[in-house]
C-alpha cells in the first residue's frame, strides 16, 4: 500500500510523523450514514461531497482518533473498481482538510 501526503496537510502544520502515528491509532467501524456526532458527520459529509466519494462505495469509517492532541483525525475506507483506499482527514475544528490517503490496486 502506497501512502500519499496531501499539501494541504502540510501547509495546516501537520507533519508526516504526526500522521503516521495517528493512522496506526485508528480504530475502524462499519460505516453508517445515520447516528452520527454532528462535528464529525459534517466533516465527512464535506469530504464525501468535496472529493466526490460515492456513499455506497464507503466501507468502514472511524471517527474518533486525534491528532496533535486535540484535532480530530477521521478517516473512511473506500472500495473502488481498480482498489481499495483509505482517505484520512485532519480537523481542527474550524476547517478540516484531507492529509494523506492509502491506495491498494487490485
Amino acid at each position: 500500500m502506497k501512502r500519499t501526503y496531501t499539501n494541504a496537510g502540510k501547509k495546516d502544520g501537520y507533519t508526516i510523523n504526526e500522521i503516521d502515528n495517528a493512522v496506526k491509532l485508528i480504530k475502524w467501524e462499519a460505516f453508517r450514514k445515520t447516528n452520527l456526532p454532528f462535528c464529525q458527520g459534517e466533516c465527512l459529509k464535506t469530504v464525501v461531497k468535496g472529493c466526490n466519494i460515492p456513499l455506497s462505495k464507503i466501507n468502514r469509517m472511524s471517527l474518533y482518533s486525534v491528532i496533535k492532541n486535540t484535532h480530530g483525525f477521521y478517516a473512511l475506507d473506500v472500495k473502488y473498481k481498480n482498489g481499495q483506499a483509505q482517505i484520512y482527514i485532519a480537523d481542527c475544528g474550524c476547517s478540516a482538510c484531507v492529509v494523506a490517503s492509502d491506495f491498494l490496486e487490485n
